[in-house]
């Protein structure tokens, strides 16, 4: 039987909601009080960043234009990265945690942009520690990676 299970082909499943609970509930844990406090005031009623952390993934078909927002490719060989060379359009996930971060610290953002900010921010934190959301150009964000089990 164990021999069976090992050769038979199975799916693999990327990291999913499951994995984007999983930050958004050791970061939680983590919150002081008053970090915890301004977070309730700017999630819905009864909603978790746990909850909040998957909502990006649920729209991207809705909103393919955010896709890019999930991501960042470097040149082969870079060390680091380099916001004209890697992101000039200021479209992928470094640029757009600057900008959420910058949207949940002001005063005069609406509370509807505050939700949306903090559900993306929460979810692209954990995409950022996914291998392949930081990747090269030359292997098309990893899907030319070959992979042997």
């Amino acid at each position: 039987m164990f021999a069976v299970v090992l050769i038979v082909p199975s799916s693999v499943f990327a990291w999913g909601a499951k994995g984007h609970q999983i930050v958004a509930l050791i970061a939680e844990a983590h919150l002081s009080a008053s970090t915890r406090d301004k977070i309730k005031a700017i999630l819905p009623k009864n909603d978790t960043l746990a909850k909040a952390s998957v909502w990006p993934d649920e729209v991207r078909k809705a909103l393919p234009q955010m896709n890019l927002l999930h991501y960042v490719d470097v040149p082969r060989g870079a060390t680091t990265y380099d916001r004209e060379r890697d992101c000039p359009q200021r479209n992928c996930i470094v640029e757009a945690i600057t900008w959420y971060l910058s949207v949940l610290k002001s005063k005069d953002s609406p509370l509807a942009e505050k939700q949306i900010a903090l559900d993306y921010l929460v979810h692209l934190v954990g995409d950022l520690h996914l291998p392949l959301h930081v990747g090269f150009l030359d292997d098309l964000g990893g899907t030319k990676t070959k992979v042997t089990f």
